[in-house]
């Protein structure tokens, strides 16, 4: 990796079931607020690290894991390019472990999530299930809702029916309808991002360190991870503080309409959805002209701190 604005501390902890998650967490020397970062399905904290940079010279201290199964993790198979979990909740408990464990020892003054694609799930069912000290919560293309290639009824009964089947002949998890492993895409024709330079460079970073190498979900992951985007948006009251949503109005991952309806269901008061227009899935890693606004969108959320 290139350079880390700040003193990187890399180090992992046992999570539920013993898997091992790796994390990292760059410390301010001086009482800062905390900037708890959840990344998306495949990705690591060493994709981030020009993100990281930036917050940390914004003047917060950063932390982020590696979910289970994926980036410096823990793989849960034996074919290590399928993006497997057994229990969404999992990852929850995971990161439920790493604030208590790692973040609030600290002694913050301010605790910030940001979580981005499948980190929006998690960063949302942990404030809805968990007693917590996150004061704001930022949510990056969340994904609320999967865009599926078939009605949602018909791909469950599909899952079900694959998992029966590998049950039956007592082998690991099934790759989804048309999954590979880990395929180091060309950039003409990506869903991610319109930013070449930055596509490429986080290409890169899974070209320098192969074991982040990550394919497609297993039908086990899609099964939980639909019943997760389910229980967002009926649970979506429960979120007692403010929340912005970075909507990239050009995605084709996640569902922007389940984005809506999670935000119809919240407590009008406390959620801001905020459409990027144009942009697509990786609103951190897109053209300048969105990232910009995501950027002073993020900046303008958290003006409440007067630490920074």
């Amino acid at each position: 990796m290139s350079h880390w604005l700040g003193n990187l501390q890399q180090s992992t902890l046992q999570g539920t079931n013993n898997i091992r998650i790796h994390y990292c967490a760059m410390v301010q020397a001086e009482s800062s607020p905390a900037m708890i970062m959840v990344n998306g399905r495949t990705e690591s904290y060493l994709k981030y690290q020009s993100l990281i940079n930036e917050f940390y010279q914004l003047g917060y201290s950063v932390y982020m894991l590696d979910h289970r199964g994926q980036g410096l993790s823990q793989r849960l198979l034996n074919n290590h390019h399928k993006g497997h979990v057994e229990d969404f909740s999992f990852y929850i408990e995971d990161l439920t472990q790493f604030i208590d464990d790692v973040v609030l020892p600290n002694g913050h003054s301010h605790h910030i999530l940001l979580g981005h694609s499948m980190g929006g799930t998690i960063a949302t069912r942990y404030v809805q299930t968990k007693t917590h000290h996150i004061e704001r919560l930022i949510l990056a293309s969340p994904m609320h809702g999967i865009l599926l290639p078939a009605p949602q009824f018909i791909v469950e009964q599909l899952s079900n029916a694959a998992m029966m089947t590998d049950k039956l002949l007592q082998r690991e998890s099934s790759y989804v309808l048309g999954g590979k492993p880990y395929d180091n895409a060309e950039f003409e024709g990506n869903d991610l991002t319109q930013d070449e330079s930055r596509y490429s460079n986080f290409r890169q970073v899974y070209e320098d360190t192969p074991q982040l190498q990550l394919g497609s979900p297993t039908y086990h992951w899609l099964q939980t991870s639909l019943q997760a985007c389910k229980a967002c948006l009926q649970d979506a009251e429960n979120i007692t503080i403010p929340t912005l949503l970075l909507q990239a109005g050009a995605d084709t991952i996640v569902d922007n309409n389940a984005q809506d309806e999670f935000a119809r269901h919240m407590q009008p008061s406390l959620i801001e959805k905020v459409e990027i227009d144009g942009a697509r899935h990786e609103l951190f890693f897109e053209l300048e002209d969105y990232r910009t606004q995501v950027i002073a969108q993020v900046r303008r959320f958290l003006a409440f701190n007067d630490d920074v």
